[in-house]
């Protein structure tokens, strides 16, 4: 196969956009190059995103993230995967860098429940269930 006889792809198409995913069609491409290019274009586009996370929790009395806490349904691992999607938008310009949050006397916590203690972003899941807590 020589370069000029290389297919380029000379239609990229936005099926569907919102606001958190994007359905694009690039066509035609070369045989067996699909996946090199949407991997290389995963990484550019991931690579560029800027966003706001949860990059650690303490809990006190926790030593590891396989331990279990008292009362809480879901043990470590499972509140942190459920913390780890949780998406924020930033509305101000004050940064919280650290932010203290109280779950008790609630039977549910959830993600906009974290609105509560900091105005310097928006949940945009607020439904979103990080643990359940038992009767105890």
């Amino acid at each position: 196969m020589s370069i000029l006889a290389f297919q380029m792809p000379d239609k990229v198409v936005m099926e569907k956009a919102d606001d958190f995913h994007g359905f694009f069609t690039f066509k035609p491409l070369e045989k067996g190059y699909g996946v090199t290019i949407g991997n290389a274009l995963r990484r550019i586009l991931l690579s560029s995103l800027e966003g706001y996370a949860i990059t650690g929790i303490k809990v006190p009395g926790v030593l590891h993230e396989f331990s279990t806490i008292e009362g809480v349904v879901e043990d470590v691992a499972e509140i942190i995967l459920n913390l780890k999607q949780v998406r924020f938008r930033k509305v101000s310009d004050g940064f919280d860098s650290k932010i203290n949050v109280n779950i008790k006397m609630q039977k549910q916590f959830m993600a906009g429940d974290i609105a509560k203690f900091t105005s310097a972003f928006e949940i945009l899941n607020p439904d979103h269930v990080i643990c359940n807590l038992d009767e105890s």
